[in-house]
């Protein structure tokens, strides 16, 4: 059916330049001390795949970000318009490999997807600026999604998708690190839940602190021997940076995602 008709907190601590051999990404950036990043951004193009019904085809500014807590933002410019409807709504989508021509037939309940929220209804004008900010669902790595969908879920009606650049280690600053000389140190599992095994060959000890990407202190000084266990039951789902400091003042950051 068509869908016509209507219009405990501390914050990082600081580190000096001489105990780094390599600026650390991540979300974060060496100057004095580090700091978290910018946030990841990509524009969402190539809209105007509704040839059924090209009314409802996309037109104007679509950008997705990655915040650096983890979080994924959809923004609508000023110049966003389409068709109006009763249930338009926007969802992050992985294609899961599916060709354009396949994805304008396949229902959205079918498709890997994150709502976003409403765009347009009867009472929300979809034309024009918004923005919509969500948190992926546990399960869910942000790196396999590559489409951005507008569907009226009223009607199980296509409207029309965007696709941009997946965010990965190398084209997103917030998942990426550049390995240090430390790399003797070795976490697993990765992603977990209660435990992680800290392996530092070379070291007989090591202090780990874990921070959350905004750079607050959740976890600190705790004192770790070669191949022992990190309890990290107590944190929340998320993602989390991981630093690991020998007494000699050296030390390495690695990313945990806490299912």
């Amino acid at each position: 059916m068509k869908c016509f008709g209507f219009t405990t907190t501390k914050t990082l601590k600081q580190f000096k330049k001489t105990t780094m051999k390599k600026v650390i990404l991540f979300g974060l950036s060496l100057f004095s001390a580090f700091t978290i990043s910018a946030q990841c951004l990509e524009a969402v193009t190539g809209f105007g795949n509704n040839t059924s019904v090209p009314m409802y085809n996309i037109e104007g500014t679509v950008e997705v970000t990655l915040n650096p807590d983890g979080s994924v933002t959809l923004d609508l410019g000023d110049d966003f318009m389409t068709a109006a409807g009763p249930d338009i709504r926007a969802y992050l989508v992985n294609s899961g490999g599916l060709s354009d021509a396949q994805l304008t037939t396949t229902p959205i309940a079918s498709l890997q997807n994150v709502q976003f929220g409403l765009v347009g209804s009867s009472t929300v004008p979809q034309n024009g600026a918004k923005s919509f900010t969500i948190d992926l669902p546990a399960g869910n790595d942000i790196q396999d999604f590559d489409k951005v969908f507008f569907y009226c879920l009223q009607f199980d009606q296509f409207w029309d998708f965007g696709t941009y650049v997946p965010f990965t280690d190398a084209t997103c600053s917030i998942l990426s690190t550049v390995d240090q000389d430390l790399n003797a140190f070795q976490m697993f599992p990765n992603p977990a839940r209660e435990n992680v095994e800290i392996v530092a060959e070379g070291f007989s000890t090591v202090t780990a602190n874990i921070l959350a990407l905004n750079g607050t202190v959740v976890m600190e000084g705790v004192n770790i021997q070669e191949n022992r266990s990190l309890d990290v039951s107590t944190l929340t789902q998320g993602i989390y940076l991981v630093q690991l400091t020998t007494p000699e003042g050296s030390s390495s950051i690695q990313k945990l995602v806490i299912q």
